[in-house]
């Protein structure tokens, strides 16, 4: 028989993603908060270890949007810029590279104000 379990953030959670192995809160203050796998970096906590609760993901602020495969992760941030973060195997990260990121790092071009254009 299955079971569901919960997932304890200690606070307000305006959105929730979860992917096939790994989930990721944004909290009110734009904030990140992830657990579960982490092969790929996809916490985006530097590590490549499993988080059975939710953890900070750090270097990260003014997040407003979310978006994750459970393989890899996307933010919007404030500012319009987006990073990615995880498996890249395809490029989905849109670094122009095949190298998993296991931090949070700007990887996908800034289009703020106007939509991008030319990328590739």
């Amino acid at each position: 028989r299955a079971t569901s379990a919960e997932a304890t953030v200690d606070v307000a959670v305006h959105d929730v993603e979860a992917g096939e192995s790994a989930t990721i809160a944004l909290k009110p203050d734009g904030t990140l908060w992830a657990w579960g796998a982490n092969n790929m970096g996809q916490l985006g906590d530097g590590t490549t270890s499993l988080r059975a609760k939710p953890a900070r993901v750090p270097g990260l602020s003014g997040t407003r949007f979310i978006a994750t495969s459970g393989r890899h992760t996307c933010v919007a941030l404030a500012e319009g810029e987006a990073q990615c973060w995880g498996a890249n195997d395809e490029g989905q990260l849109g670094d122009r590279t095949r190298s998993a990121r296991t931090g949070t790092a700007r990887t996908a071009p800034s289009c703020s104000p106007a939509p991008c254009s030319g990328s590739s």
